[in-house]
């Protein structure tokens, strides 16, 4: 029996890594897009604090060593990911599962870190510009880094069945969403520390 029928809704490989490659390179895009307006925003009330009104007396920023904390999180889970990433994308290759692992608890534990600075923020009512645009970074990038948590754990699980072999782009394509959510959050910390 001809089963040419059966396998005609499979793409070729190329075309398979070509679509992952591109699918996160425009989520990128308009993500970086995004984390552009929020700066341009920020920068933009704060030069206009012509009359003191951007931060007044009883505003205050996020906690600067919980911050820290997840920043250096942050580049040692993306150094992490690298190491991994690297093994993991030869033919055949699985990388140290290890670094793997580190990477997505370290992704996870700044998650949860800035999850916990964005709860802790209680500011009053009504809120104020500085703190509404502190709030936005907070959340913003507590968003993202539970978002690339959820990410390496869905690989993980894809790792741990043993279906990475045959898709090697896959580790690449959330290497590609892995370093710019550490990158964008690194940006949006330093932001963050320069309004104050």
């Amino acid at each position: 029996m001809d089963t040419s029928l059966e396998h005609t809704h499979e793409l070729e490989p190329h075309i398979k890594v070509a679509r992952a490659r591109a699918g996160v390179l425009l989520l990128m895009v308009s993500d970086a897009l995004a984390v552009l307006a929020i700066l341009a925003g920020g920068g933009y009330l704060s030069a206009l604090n012509t009359e003191g009104q951007y931060k007044i007396a009883g505003d205050f920023a996020p906690p600067f060593v919980p911050g820290l904390l997840i920043t250096i999180g942050l580049v040692l889970s993306g150094l992490s990911y690298f190491w991994w990433e690297r093994r993991a994308r030869r033919p055949g290759g699985t990388g140290q599962t290890l670094f793997f692992l580190l990477a997505v608890v370290l992704m996870l534990a700044a998650g949860v870190g800035e999850t916990w600075i964005g709860a802790a923020l209680r500011y009053g009512v009504p809120i104020h510009a500085y703190e509404s645009v502190q709030l936005l970074v907070v959340w913003f990038a507590a968003i993202h880094l539970l978002l690339a948590a959820i990410i390496g754990l869905l690989l993980g699980g894809r790792i741990l069945r043993g279906r990475l072999a045959g898709h090697e782009f896959i580790p690449e394509v959330v290497g590609y969403w892995w370093y710019y959510t550490v990158i964008a959050s690194l940006l949006l910390w330093l932001f963050g520390l320069l309004l104050t």
